[in-house]
């Protein structure tokens, strides 16, 4: 694993010191944690700590409840049914799913609340039950990371989404996980902001099925892609991708597509600014009137048909790398890491099937901090891909900063009422002898 990368920890919630079990039996609980649990978890390659051994200033209080949150997982020996222990693993069972594993000395009586809950067992005294509590300790943190299958009995009845705010990654960086079959295919994650991204192939982008594009000044997808596709000379004077988007309706004399159909452009003024070679429009969502848009029932029909329609219909044009967004997933979502994995899982099957297929690289955009630790965990935890990444040299251009322009305010593109703007047609611009006219007004969405 890479230097800069946050290591997988585990928290051990105990009792510290020599301390008497329920039983009155005299347990010492740091030759428990130094000789059996940390050296059981440190060999998963784990981070294992313990509230005592926290160095930083600062509450421990606050040190506690980070610990309970932000590790991937908790060890919790309930063996003196001490109350400390029980509160911390209720705040546990709060804050995250998984993992959370519960331990305990042989013949401890287990608290009615809990005891529907898988309990490892171990008996100090007896060498050989050691070693059976360590290998059922280790297969059950292992299947934990990676199924992530909830062990909450809070999470089983309630639909809790807990968590910090995302921070948006600023550098970009390229990571590649090879397939284990072919080490020539790889799914990737890229970091940063889209407008930084160069040198991808075809991008794709999730649209609704009236495949009406986001205003330009939005901060999405379709607002940044059809911002710049477009061509500028200090405002928008064409709007390339949008244009095409409407008249690929209007020859069809329709007014949607179908869900998860893939529509084909040209990549605009992006082949020049991030040498984009073309775009995939995928109809991602379905409008309602009155309710606005809502993902399609399987996000990942979007993922295999822009696969597929790459290595069957622009097998000749040679591309080779292709760029999804977390399209459908909604970061704040309660069931946003199963949907990320169903995306990610999507495309490892088909690079697995399509083995003599051109598309080598397929991206996933990683645009803050909680979607690259979500998608870089499971990727790692993946059987079917290398377990560790290979880091992507960034090319010349994409070290370049992207020329992004600053638009403070909407009056840099012409607007006509709230919902409208004017852009002049291919034909207009070519032909500076032709009066203006022509103009094409398009409705904006959302």
């Amino acid at each position: 694993m890479a230097n800069d990368e946050r290591k997988r920890t585990c928290f051990v919630v105990m009792p510290f010191g020599e301390k008497k079990d329920a039983d009155g039996v005299d347990i010492d609980f740091d030759d428990i944690y130094r000789f059996f649990f940390r050296k059981a978890i440190e060999s998963l390659g784990l981070d294992c700590i313990r509230c005592d051994e926290i160095a930083e200033a600062g509450s421990i209080h606050e040190k506690m409840f980070e610990q309970l949150y932000k590790a991937d997982v908790v060890v919790v020996d309930i063996t003196s049914l001490n109350a400390n222990v029980f509160y911390e693993l209720g705040v546990r069972h709060t804050l995250q799913k998984s993992v959370t594993v519960l331990i305990r000395r042989k013949g401890t009586s287990i608290p009615f609340n809990i005891q529907g809950l898988q309990v490892v067992e171990y008996d100090q005294a007896k060498f050989a039950s050691i070693e059976r509590a360590k290998e059922r300790l280790l297969e059950i943190i292992k299947n934990g990371l990676h199924v992530k299958k909830n062990d909450s009995p809070v999470h089983a009845v309630l639909s809790l989404n807990i968590g910090t705010e995302p921070k948006p990654l600023s550098e970009t960086k390229k990571l590649k996980f090879p397939l284990k079959t072919n080490n020539k295919k790889s799914v990737c994650l890229v970091t940063g902001e889209l407008h930084n991204v160069k040198d991808i192939d075809v991008w794709v982008n999730p649209e609704n099925n009236g495949l009406l594009m986001a205003r330009p000044l939005d901060n999405s997808i379709s607002g940044i892609i059809r911002y710049l596709g477009s061509n500028r000379e200090g405002k928008i004077v064409e709007d390339t991708i949008a244009i095409e988007l409407h008249n690929i309706l209007s020859e069809r004399h329709a007014t949607t597509v179908d869900p998860g159909e893939v529509i084909v452009t040209s990549s605009g003024n992006l082949a020049k600014s991030n040498n984009v070679k073309i775009l995939f429009h995928v109809a991602a969502f379905i409008g309602q009137f009155g309710k606005g848009y809502f993902p399609i029932p399987d996000i990942t029909e979007c993922i295999e048909n822009a696969l597929r329609k790459a290595d069957e219909e622009f097998f000749e044009r040679g591309f080779t790398s292709i760029l999804f967004p977390l399209m459908g997933t909604g970061s704040a979502s309660r069931d946003f890491e199963e949907k990320v994995n169903a995306l990610l899982e999507t495309a490892i099957n088909f690079l697995s099937r399509d083995s003599n297929g051109k598309i080598e690289n397929v991206y996933f955009l990683n645009y803050s901090d909680r979607e690259y630790e979500i998608s870089r965990r499971l990727l790692e935890a993946n059987p079917k891909v290398a377990d560790a990444p290979e880091t992507i040299p960034l090319s010349e251009s994409d070290m370049k900063p992207s020329l992004r322009e600053e638009v403070k305010t909407a009056d840099q593109i012409e607007e006509i009422g709230a919902d409208l703007v004017i852009i002049e047609t291919n034909s207009l611009r070519e032909s500076k002898k032709k009066e203006t006219k022509g103009l094409l007004i398009q409705k904006e969405s959302h």
